[in-house]
């Protein structure tokens, strides 16, 4: 089965903010640098797309098909549709994903 790679929005706007904010704090070097190691790692769970660890934090919720794959320090957040790997969000794995998974919720 082959599979293919969807940004949602969402993780769209994620993954700008974070490149834009390295760019401006430790220039566009290390921006391109990070940005590209991000969707190299995104595009190779085309081949293994269920490989990524389940969320702890919403398995315990009852919620087990959110999948994280970890690109230190950013956690990318996604879920397997039929042949679609639906990118939902890239989180920095230091902050709190409750607070933030409750914004997410809150403003839409």
């Amino acid at each position: 089965m082959s599979f293919k790679v969807i940004w949602s929005e969402d993780a769209s706007l994620d993954l700008l903010d974070i490149i834009s904010y390295i760019k401006i704090h430790s220039g566009k070097g290390i921006a391109k640098e990070i940005y590209t190691r991000i969707k190299s790692k995104v595009d190779h769970i085309v081949d293994f797309p269920k490989a990524g660890i389940l969320v702890p934090e919403l398995v315990n919720i009852g919620v087990t098909d959110i999948y994280q794959i970890i690109v230190s320090p950013w956690k990318v957040y996604y879920k397997v549709i039929g042949n679609n790997i639906l990118v939902l969000s890239v989180i920095d794995g230091r902050r709190n994903l409750e607070e933030i998974l409750y914004k997410k919720i809150i403003s839409g």
